[in-house]
């Protein structure tokens, strides 16, 4: 979108391009784009922490040479290490389907144990408390050390079962009113493509992973990268 001033005109009076002032010219990118590495800003200047119960708090390290915000849940079953982006200080939504938000993540994930839902990661609605079931969103799961893409309209699920989780790789969700888009590592061909139980709510990015009965669960975030139409009309 560009912004100019230009000259009045009386009615059906004709303008040239050379009357417009082009020295006074706003040019907003068509997207919004954001990006967190963890090395610049404490955890908790962009990052909420209220809905994590982990007795090992999530704090940010320093770790095989390279920088990672570190989740790691114990304390009891059913604990979690939990963060929410956050929006003027506080842990807030801030887009959704016709923005066609589009979220890259770095994702190291260690050993999840075998009993249920381990991992989620990708986008939520900011209140509702990780792992419900049936949660507004486009997004990641972990269950069973299945990994799951999964969009849901808060009132049923569509998952796509994409085997095994790697150790390290690079996660990518397209979340659109006319589809979720599931990336992992090679962004040429979706890994899974969900065209019904579209969110239309406003959400987040959250990330967590919790304590199960088979013992502790952890995951490192080494980058999140965050891309979004910016309004026009």
């Amino acid at each position: 979108m560009s912004l100019r001033h230009k000259k009045v005109q009386t009615v059906l009076g004709k303008g040239l391009s050379s009357e417009w002032n082009d020295d006074h010219v706003v040019n907003f990118a068509t997207r919004i784009n954001w990006d967190e590495r963890w090395m610049i800003n404490a955890l908790t200047d962009n990052w909420e922490l209220g809905q994590e119960t982990s007795t090992t708090p999530t704090v940010v390290l320093f770790w095989n040479d390279y920088v990672a915000a570190s989740l790691y849940a114990a304390g009891g079953v059913g604990n979690r290490s939990t963060i929410r982006r956050k929006l003027l200080n506080v842990a807030a939504d801030f887009t959704g389907e016709s923005m066609q938000p589009v979220l890259e993540m770095a994702i190291g994930i260690f050993s999840p144990t075998a009993d249920n839902a381990t991992h989620e990661f990708g986008f939520f609605v900011t209140a509702t408390t990780p792992f419900t079931a049936n949660q507004n969103g486009a997004f990641f799961r972990i269950d069973n050390n299945v990994l799951w893409a999964v969009s849901s309209n808060g009132a049923a699920e569509t998952k796509t079962n994409l085997g095994a989780p790697s150790l390290y790789a690079v996660y990518m969700i397209k979340h659109t009113a006319a589809g979720d888009f599931f990336y992992i590592d090679d962004l040429e061909a979706a890994a899974a493509t969900h065209l019904t139980t579209l969110s239309v709510a406003d959400l987040t990015i959250k990330l967590t992973c919790a304590q199960r009965a088979a013992g502790v669960n952890e995951m490192d975030c080494q980058a999140i990268w965050f891309s979004g139409l910016r309004q026009t009309a």
